[in-house]
């Protein structure tokens, strides 16, 4: 998703690029290697509110998906509320104004939530214009729109260095590759980095089950790994999750995880199994569980020309947030590119 909108927003800038984008899994594929499909997805950022950087990533990438979920209904973006709810559990290290995330003064329609509109056993909560992604849709959204524009997507087998990737563009090198090679970043010959890249697992549920609402539930005691996430998606049905599993690579599903999640879901968002809405079942109607792998790298996001090969553009390591801060991630490329020397 990172490199196909990266490619989409170098073409909207310079009509004139020639434009390849590589890769061993295109939309459509699944793969455990391939983290995009698995995403939820939805915005929400995770920048701490010193983090200015990735602050300016995600509220620029904020405005492009609600302006995308108003005016192109082929995105697959739907605009809901975002509701985040907090036990006491969660509250034990943290004050109330910790949980205020930096985006309160940014986002549309920010509110505190009152008393009243609290589940039983959530002591604080608040909610946003937001928006849900659905990403099977919205990926071959991406993949058409280059398409469109003149870019070239290929599957090729997979990519051993960068330096493979600059001869993958036609038959001449490639002026410049940009590495947006996600999870796979740890593995790519041909650069150095300082800053170690690993796996986090998540476990979501695709159900038929239709939720009102994005939530997201934090403090589930004696598991401070797990959180309850659920999107609605424009489709029907719901995204449900999750768990945040640093450098686990497991691809089974855990069932006892899969339960977890249902009833947790069902008491926070009690809809779910309520034939009176959107004609649900009265059970969770779980189509698939999906394991993925989400791309984390100390530091955050790398986006930088490479100090050792200067044709080489890093654009990897976006965690948990690349469908929240990708084009954020493409505005930096471009503007990389677009300083560059003629000759380099």
């Amino acid at each position: 998703m990172v490199g196909l909108t990266t490619a989409l927003e170098l073409k909207r800038d310079n009509a004139d690029h020639q434009i390849t984008v590589a890769a061993q899994h295109i939309p459509g594929d699944i793969s455990l290697e391939y983290t995009s499909p698995f995403a939820g997805a939805n915005w929400h950022s995770f920048a701490t509110k010193e983090d200015t950087r990735l602050q300016d990533f995600d509220k620029l990438t904020y405005s492009r998906l609600i302006e995308l979920a108003e005016t192109d209904a082929n995105a697959g973006i739907w605009i809901l509320p975002d509701v985040s709810y907090f036990t006491a559990h969660e509250l034990k290290n943290q004050s109330y104004d910790e949980l205020i995330p930096w985006f309160s003064g940014f986002v549309d329609d920010f509110k505190i939530l009152e008393e009243s509109e609290l589940p039983q056993g959530i002591v604080f909560g608040f909610k946003f214009k937001g928006v849900v992604i659905s990403v099977p849709i919205y990926l071959n959204y991406l993949y058409a729109k280059n398409i469109a524009l003149g870019n070239i997507v290929k599957r090729v087998k997979k990519i051993e260095s960068v330096d493979e990737a600059r001869n993958l563009h036609s038959e001449t090198k490639a002026d410049l590759v940009i590495n947006c090679s996600g999870l796979l970043s740890s593995q790519l010959l041909g650069y150095t980095d300082s800053a170690a890249s690993y796996p986090v697992r998540g476990q979501t549920l695709l159900v038929r089950n239709n939720a009102s609402k994005t939530s997201a539930v934090s403090g589930f005691q004696g598991y401070d790994d797990e959180m309850l996430y659920i999107m609605p998606r424009k489709e029907g049905g719901s995204i449900i999750g999750g768990c945040f599993l640093v450098n686990n690579d497991d691809g089974n599903e855990d069932p006892e995880l899969t339960e977890r999640i249902c009833q947790r879901a069902v008491k926070y968002a009690p809809e779910l199994v309520d034939a009176k809405f959107k004609n649900n079942p009265t059970l969770m109607d779980i189509v698939k569980v999906n394991v993925g792998l989400r791309p984390f790298r100390n530091g955050g996001i790398r986006i930088e020309r490479d100090p050792q090969k200067p044709w080489l553009i890093h654009n990897y390591g976006a965690g948990a947030g690349g469908y929240q801060g990708s084009y954020g991630f493409s505005k930096r490329v471009t503007q990389i590119v677009n300083h560059l020397p003629s000759k380099f």
